[in-house]
């Protein structure tokens, strides 16, 4: 269920009681450590500075120190940025052209690829829709598309939003040899890599053509604040910093929320995914005792679940109306695809339980109401 008329989702913003359980947003209180940031930060009023324009140097070192495995530490450079997205932004403006092609799954999420297309890049989606691949993109298929075109990138979202995957050390390596035979760059997306049972980085195979981003708006909680990062060895981070629009700094609430978090982030995450997988079960619970849906990938690698209609082919859109009309905001396919756009529906996991439960006890009557419409 898209969003793009921009009074209506400011009226959604404003709407009281409103369940978001649409844009994987962590709605789950905050730890104490990051308030009592926020709060000092707010009372000494450090928002009255402009933060420095790499970011700040305490929190760059501990988004290297985050990258575990990273086989090239002494020369990976961070830029703090205005959310993941900002970064994605510079990278795309940076890189595509005409001559370029960019490649990514089909479903992803779509912003790179507009970005791209502002630039004069050609897109190619390959499909992931599907129990063959794994809802992963594969390395031999990789190799065929990256044969079309002499100047590639691939956007490479993993675990991949919306459908949950995640991909396996040595498929990462396959792929990564793979790109290196074709001089590729690669883009890692890993928005979401701290809900995957496991993660492993691009760059570890090949630090030299990766550019990995960093989002603190998922496992921290503070989308708003818009704080992320970009991660890449020279020369390819000198190449971006040429053109880098947050040259007066990014957030500097965020970036000290972000730096109190990191202190008390094992027990952070593990306080969160005990939640999120629990909401997670409970969904699909429910989804189990209706013999139209289908969970795609459970559980999840992600902070939600990707839930696709079976042999009754329910509207997607029709069942988040449904919903929208009882409060409860989720996604749908189309925003994360032009071909598959009204197959499956996207719910977010970082939620208060109270939420999932509603939501469950919502559903087998949105159900049953949208098979009466057909």
């Amino acid at each position: 269920m898209a969003f793009e008329n921009i009074k209506e989702f400011d009226q959604l913003h404003r709407a009281e009681n409103i369940i978001w359980m649409g844009q994987n947003t962590n709605h789950l209180p905050a730890h104490p450590k990051v308030k009592e940031s926020l709060l000092r930060s707010i009372h000494d009023q450090s928002f009255n500075l402009y933060a420095p324009p790499y970011g700040l140097e305490e929190l760059r070192e501990l988004v290297l120190n985050d990258l575990r495995g990273n086989n090239s530490r002494k020369e990976a450079q961070v830029l703090i940025t205005d959310g993941a997205i900002a970064g994605l932004y510079l990278v795309c403006k940076r890189f595509a052209n005409s001559q370029t092609s960019v490649v990514t799954s089909d479903p992803t999420w779509v912003w790179p690829l507009k970005f791209s297309l502002h630039e004069g890049a050609s897109i190619r989606c390959i499909p992931v829709y599907d129990k063959w691949s794994g809802f992963k993109l594969k390395a031999e298929v990789l190799d065929a598309e990256f044969s079309k075109c002499e100047n590639s990138i691939l956007y490479l979202v993993d675990p991949l939003n919306p459908l949950g995957s995640c991909y396996e050390r040595n498929e990462l390596k396959e792929i990564a040899e793979v790109a290196k035979t074709h001089d590729v760059l690669i883009v890692h997306d890993c928005t979401y890599r701290d809900f995957a049972f496991e993660h492993h980085l691009v760059r570890d195979f090949y630090p030299q053509k990766t550019i990995t981003t960093y989002s603190f708006s998922k496992w921290l909680g503070i989308a708003g604040l818009r704080t992320g990062a970009i991660i890449a060895d020279d020369p390819i981070f000198s190449y971006l910093l040429e053109d880098q629009a947050n040259t007066l700094g990014s957030n500097i609430l965020g970036q000290k929320a972000a730096i109190a978090a990191f202190k008390i982030k094992d027990e952070w995450i593990s306080h969160i995914n005990k939640i999120q997988r629990g909401n997670q079960n409970l969904i699909q619970t429910c989804v189990e005792a209706l013999s139209v849906l289908n969970t795609l990938i459970f559980p999840s690698n992600g902070n939600f679940l990707a839930i696709a209609c079976l042999e009754q082919k329910i509207s997607a859109n029709a069942v988040a109306r449904a919903f929208m009309k009882r409060g409860i905001f989720i996604r749908t396919s189309d925003y994360h695809s032009d071909v598959f756009r009204d197959d499956f529906l996207k719910i977010s996991t970082t939620v208060p339980e109270a939420w999932v439960i509603k939501l469950c006890n919502e559903l087998p009557s949105i159900v049953d109401e949208c098979l009466s419409e057909k």
